[in-house]
């Protein structure tokens, strides 16, 4: 059973030509300019969310891993790389 969610109406200010523009493209595909929006806003938040990374999953920023010996990055291996020459 799939659950209805409410719309929520919005206003959202436009140049005319802008407008107009929208409006032909939504009667040209024979749908409303107010479906266009929501597709958009769809469209939007897919490409533009990114999940939140845990801190397991971030790596250090690097060209080509540890150095050879190192240990690990937090140490003296990765001074130079993450401080430069402020260390």
């Amino acid at each position: 059973m799939a659950i209805a969610l409410k719309k929520k109406p919005v206003t959202v200010y436009l140049q005319e030509l802008k407008y107009l523009t929208f409006q032909k493209m939504a009667a040209d595909q024979n749908r409303k300019a107010a479906e266009l929006v929501r597709d958009a806003m769809d469209e939007y938040i897919q490409n533009h969310s990114q999940p939140k990374k845990t801190l397991d999953e971030w790596q250090p920023v690097s060209l080509g891993g540890l150095k050879p010996g190192a240990r690990d990055w937090i140490l003296k291996d990765y001074q130079d790389e993450l401080l430069g020459s402020a260390f």
